[in-house]
């Protein structure tokens, strides 16, 4: 389940997004056109379930912050996000550019 608001706002974890985010994050249906490989994915965990992360962290005690889980492993991440891409590292930047702009809500 996702932490209090108490354990949220402990200092020593350092997070950088409030609980709103991740339970924004929990609360939106999950994106089932991304790639999961053979994993069976926890539907009633929103976007906190990915291939690298199957149950959502359904334990506060598992979870790593308050980031979507979905946000994190997916880039271009396909949902608007309070955070905004500053740099795309690539080789090919005329190949690369426009698909980035078109496809990340974050640019």
């Amino acid at each position: 389940e996702p932490p209090t608001a108490e354990d949220a706002a402990a200092a020593e974890l350092g997070q950088h997004e409030p609980l709103d985010f991740y339970l924004d994050c929990k609360k939106r249906e999950r994106n089932k056109g991304l790639y999961t490989s053979d994993q069976q994915m926890n539907n009633a965990r929103g976007a906190t379930a990915t291939r690298q992360n199957n149950n959502g962290n359904n334990n506060a005690n598992d979870r790593h912050g308050l980031e979507c889980p979905e946000e994190r492993d997916y880039y271009p991440y396909w949902h608007p996000s309070p955070w905004h891409d500053i740099a795309v590292l690539t080789d090919e930047p005329h190949a690369r550019c426009g698909y980035y702009q078109e496809e990340s809500q974050n640019v």
